[in-house]
């Protein structure tokens, strides 16, 4: 076979002849690379990428992403005696995987990184010939038109956009020509589906991290349009409904080659990432029309947020509801920090967050340590938004056995489990269908119920287990974990695309230990739970002190258990130290010990350190003069001497 493709690629170069049994993707290739003047004889790529270059087409290229996730997958399926290959749309190579004698020879033609194998420089080859046919091209040896490289074969498939249909890049199997497998097109066009499956997922999380973009930029300005617009000049969402008139507006500029330009600036920076977002309008002379601000991410445009000042009629309008909030979405208006206990800046920041949050109707995840209220923080936003009346939720995910999960989330239907109901349940989902579903812990959902999770917030219908029918579901979603989510899907410990559905809004709320200043004050709440009539109980001065001064790993759940504690043990009206958890005065001892240390009081102020003791000691004075190194009898005059009462 090898010499009647050699006698076939010769009979060509020699009379312009194409024998009967040369493929028509090979003859055209052959022409073309005719065209190009290529050298036969050429023995390696003239056009090789300096490695910063290289670095920077794969931190930006979604293929190259791709196939890092794709090829360990199905690496114990590749032979050894295998090369695969990766390029991109301008048969630039992005990745080389090879063995021992087969990377020697890849290396001498400059078949790495960096290599650039298009026809147009290296005639016919399973990349460029690819590129131009856009279908899959199988070269055998002698088929290659240059004499060079006709002692290995290679199966080439183009790889596809999965939204556009378009060629972005090549995926290669190479092997020595007597290694070559049958199954070897079969193989490469496994592994490239397997890449666009891929890519559509990364692009669902770029499309679903350009939303969150927009809606936490949405927050930030009153009166003017914002438009989020996607690589492929889509408009991806909108403060205004998304009309025929907004879609050609948009039509009317090339996005594409916008996109291309920045992304091209970018890669000169990205190695120091120093990236500019913030830009004129492009379409625009006039900077005070707007702005544009580029969306990234991980080093990889994805789209932009336009920003435009709109029409003076309907600004005023605008204004007018932003100024009355009470005419805003039917909404009561209520003051921010007027309901919730706390005063200290990252509170009332907070809860203004809350109040814009609550009104849209978007999924929040709250990000907290435990006790920190988050609980509480959902029902505030339920109770602030349009679905008050319906009903509210809450669901511990880390208090389900992991086998029971689905069942409770989702439902099932009549038989489905040996000891069930008979007449099937209704999950969570459809009782919360109306109102708001709070997902206390959800990083403890096994990754299997977060995939049917993602499906039922991405479909907006639920479908219970043993059954068929999908039902509609109108639900809004809060989320809450005490754990870095962001860091888990990177680790692949939780999905990544469920993590950027849920946090269109993510708001971290603040440990109390960072909020002194409301430890006094939600303590008097939590005392007021106990108010009968006039009788009132009342935090001294040292209990106050002694609140402040220790760190709360427990939080707001702790801080209300210990004045639960306190109010037990109190013999009248008065919370003193004594009345608060050991634990906790122990702990504050230790600190103020520590303190004395580092800060001795005066010997001659003698009155202060027995005040100190007695009240260390909760006035048992045999303790006291333990701790002040005296006899009972000398502690007596003493406190005679000084009047201590």
């Amino acid at each position: 076979m090898y010499k009647n493709r050699m006698n076939a690629r010769d009979t060509f170069l020699s009379a312009g002849q194409v024998k009967a049994e040369v493929p028509v993707s090979i003859s055209e290739s052959w022409s073309r690379s005719l065209s190009y003047k290529i050298d036969p004889n050429l023995r390696k790529t003239p056009e090789v990428l300096n490695q910063m270059d290289v670095h920077i087409l794969q931190e930006s290229s979604l293929l190259y992403h791709a196939y890092q996730s794709i090829i360990p997958k199905i690496q114990s399926f590749i032979h050894t005696k295998y090369s695969i290959m990766l390029a991109d749309h301008k048969a630039r190579l992005l990745h080389v995987n090879a063995d021992h004698q087969l990377m020697e020879l890849l290396t001498s033609f400059n078949a790495v990184p960096g290599g650039v194998w298009s026809e147009e420089l290296c005639g016919t080859t399973a990349f460029g010939t690819t590129l131009v046919a856009g279908q899959p091209v199988v070269i055998h040896d002698a088929q290659h038109f240059c004499e060079s490289w006709q002692n290995i074969s290679c199966a080439g498939v183009p790889i596809f956009h999965p939204i556009t249909k378009q060629v972005i890049g090549v995926l290669d199997l190479t092997s020595f020509a007597e290694d070559f497998p049958a199954h070897a097109l079969v193989l490469t066009q496994t592994v490239a589906k397997s890449m666009e499956m891929e890519i559509f997922n990364q692009l669902q999380i770029h499309r679903l991290y350009l939303e969150n973009t927009f809606l936490e930029k949405e927050l930030s300005i009153a009166n003017d349009l914002l438009v989020a617009i996607d690589l492929e000049g889509q408009i991806v969402r909108s403060n205004d409904p998304i009309t025929s008139d907004q879609q050609e507006w948009c039509n009317r500029f090339d996005w594409q080659h916008f996109f291309q330009s920045c992304q091209e600036q970018s890669d000169l920076s990205l190695l120091s990432t120093i990236v500019q977002t913030e830009r004129p309008l492009p379409f625009s002379t006039d900077p005070a029309t707007g702005r544009l601000q580029l969306v990234y991410y991980k080093n990889r445009l994805i789209g932009t947020l336009v920003q435009m000042r709109r029409q003076p009629s309907r600004s005023a309008k605008i204004v007018e509801i932003a100024d009355n909030p009470s005419q805003n979405r039917g909404l009561p208006y209520k003051g921010t920090a007027k309901e919730m206990v706390g005063k200290s800046l990252q509170w009332l920041g907070l809860l203004q967050k809350l109040d814009k949050v609550a009104g849209r109707d978007m999924s929040v995840l709250l990000i907290g340590e435990s006790g920190t209220g988050k609980e509480v923080l959902s029902q505030y936003i339920h109770e602030h938004s349009l679905r008050r009346h319906k009903p509210f939720v809450a669901v511990n995910c880390a208090a389900f056995a992991h086998d029971l999960v689905a069942s409770e989330l989702f439902g099932y239907a009549p038989g489905t489990f040996t000891g069930g109901l008979k007449e099937g349940k209704v999950g969570l989902f459809e009782v919360a269908d109306g109102g708001t579903l709070f997902l206390d812990e959800i990083a403890e959902l096994p990754l299997s119920i977060q995939a049917m999770l993602l499906r039922v917030l991405q479909e907006k219908q639920v479908t219970r287990i043993g059954e068929y029918k999908a039902r509609p579901l109108d639900i809004r979603i809060v989320a809450a974990s005490n754990k870095d989510l962001k860091k888990m899907a990177d680790a692949g410990q939780f999905r990544l695309d469920l993590y950027y559905r849920l946090n269109s809004i993510e708001l971290k709320v603040p440990p109390l230990r960072e909020r002194k200043e409301d430890i006094v004050p939600m303590a008097e709440h939590f005392l007021g739970a106990h108010r009968h009539g006039s009788f009132v109980y009342r935090l001294m001065p040292d209990t106050m002190d002694t609140l402040r001064l220790y760190d709360w790993p427990g939080n707001v759940r702790e801080l209300k258990n210990a004045i639960e504690h306190a109010v037990v043990f109190a013999e009248d009206d008065r919370i003193f130290p004594w009345h608060i958890p050991d634990m906790i005065q122990e702990s504050t001892k230790k600190i103020e010990d520590s303190k004395r240390l580092l800060q001795p009081t005066p010997l001659d102020d003698e009155r202060t350190q027995i005040v100190e003791a007695l009240n260390d000691s909760r006035y048992n004075y045999t303790k006291a003069a333990k701790l002040l190194g005296i006899s009972r009898g000398t502690l007596y005059n003493k406190i005679k001497k000084y009047e201590i009462t």
